[in-house]
Parts: structure tokens; C-alpha cells; sequence
């Protein structure tokens, strides 16, 4: 037994030969998981995707599946199909909705951050003071309220006293 230890060294990547997997043994005994197979839906989408080239106006574009459909739709509506023309405006209100909601959505998200820009540079008492009041801080930070006035700020005052 003793010479056995001496033969085999136990370490990274040598585990003790007693919990080594045998021959034939596998260690994943389950193997890989088979790969599912894709819906109608991703096929869809994969065909839709996929860049064509077509002539349009003798000139060659590549153009994807669902630009080609949307194309063929509107050819439709124009030549006066009923069905095709209702299909037209409702994908376009379907398109202005979305639109506006995105829109709205960032208008929300930029208000959100001038606000928060805003109070991350005044301080807050600077933000409910009176018209007419000048706070000044303390060397601890503390702020008070140093002068309150009536009526106009006193650089106008002097201004309209000069001009007199």
C-alpha cells in the first residue's frame, strides 16, 4: 500500500484514485441538454429579419422582410383595397401611440433628472426661501437668514436712487 501512495501524487487537477470516475464512466452521466427547438414565432422573426435585394425603380436595395411586407401593404392600400388601407391606419395609430407614449416616457425621465440636478447643487433652504431673503451659513454649515427686505432687492433700489 505504501508504494501505491509513493506512485501517484494527490494535488490540482490528481484527485486520490479512489474517487476518480472509472472506465466507461461518465461524469455526466445525463449528458448536455438537447438543444429545444424554435417556435413558429422565432422562425417568423428570423425570416422577417432576413435582408432581400429588390429593384425599385431599376435601382437594387436590400431591403429586410418586414420593410417588404409593410411596402406590399401600402402598394395595396393605393391601389384601392379596402382591407389593406384599414390594415395601413390602424399599424400608423399604432405607430403614433407608441410614439407618444416613448415621448412622454422621456419628457417624465428629463424632469426627473433636472430636478434631481437641481437639488444636488442648491441647498434645500435655498430652494423654499422668500423673495427678499439672503441666507448665509455658518462655518458649521448652519443657515440663517441674514436679511429680509421688503419690495425690491437692494441692487435695484440703489439703481433707482442713481437714476433719480
Amino acid at each position: 500500500m505504501s508504494q501505491d501512495k509513493s506512485d501517484y501524487e494527490v494535488g490540482y487537477g490528481k484527485p486520490p484514485k479512489a474517487t476518480q470516475f472509472k472506465k466507461g464512466q461518465s461524469g455526466n452521466p445525463r449528458g448536455r441538454p438537447k438543444k429545444l427547438p424554435k417556435d413558429v414565432a422565432a422562425h417568423m422573426s428570423d425570416i422577417l429579419a432576413e435582408r432581400r435585394p429588390v429593384r425599385i425603380n431599376g435601382e437594387t436595395v436590400m431591403m429586410s422582410g418586414e420593410e417588404l411586407v409593410a411596402r406590399r401593404l401600402l402598394e395595396k392600400a393605393l391601389k384601392g383595397d379596402p382591407k389593406a388601407f384599414d390594415k395601413v391606419h390602424e399599424l400608423e395609430a399604432q405607430h403614433a401611440a407608441e410614439k407618444a407614449r416613448r415621448l412622454a416616457k422621456e419628457k417624465n425621465e428629463a424632469k426627473k433628472i433636472v430636478v434631481e440636478l437641481v437639488h444636488a447643487t442648491i441647498p434645500e433652504e435655498e430652494c423654499y426661501k422668500q423673495p427678499g431673503e439672503r441666507i448665509d451659513y455658518h462655518p458649521d454649515g448652519t443657515p440663517s437668514v441674514i436679511e429680509r427686505w421688503d419690495g425690491y432687492l437692494p441692487d435695484d433700489v440703489e439703481k433707482a436712487d442713481g437714476d433719480s
